[in-house]
């Protein structure tokens, strides 16, 4: 009964050890605009890992406060791979996820974003990351880089 207290004890503290969770099961990385004179608004995208969406936020932007949820769409198949129970761990890759988000500013959709993600996980450490690119498109049919990456 002992080393049931143990081994649960051990089992709580390890989602501690991810640098970039927020909560149980989400997790937060990176985000960037460009915006059309260069400059470069930092931002957030949180990730729920069961779902696969999340929120993307930026507290500075040309169309001011931007915040919106985003979805991701799976564009590979799975293949199982087999490995030896002594293997080392490694990154755990769900790669391939096709995104969108609308990012609004004062409850008005200003942007319309369509981006390419890997969603990755650093195996024992139970991190995830979003990383990836994409492109935003206003109501002028302006481009506006946006891209995603670790914490």
């Amino acid at each position: 009964m002992k080393c049931f207290g143990v081994l649960m004890a051990v089992l709580c503290m390890l989602p501690a050890c991810s640098v970039n969770m927020v909560k149980l099961g989400v997790y937060q990385n990176k985000a960037q605009l460009i915006g059309l004179d260069g400059t470069v608004y930092a931002g957030t995208i949180l990730i729920n890992d069961i779902s696969n969406d999340g929120d993307i936020a930026f507290e500075e932007s040309p169309y001011g406060k931007l915040s919106g949820k985003w979805t991701a769409t799976s564009t590979v198949t799975t293949v199982a791979q087999s490995r030896p129970s002594d293997a080392p761990s490694e990154a755990v890759s769900r790669r391939a996820y096709a995104g969108k988000s609308f990012l609004l500013a004062n409850q008005k959709a200003v942007l319309n974003c369509d981006f390419k993600v890997n969603i990755e996980g650093d195996g024992l450490l139970g991190s995830v990351f979003v990383i990836g690119d994409g492109l935003c498109v206003d109501d002028q049919k302006r481009s506006i880089p946006i891209q995603f990456f670790k914490s």
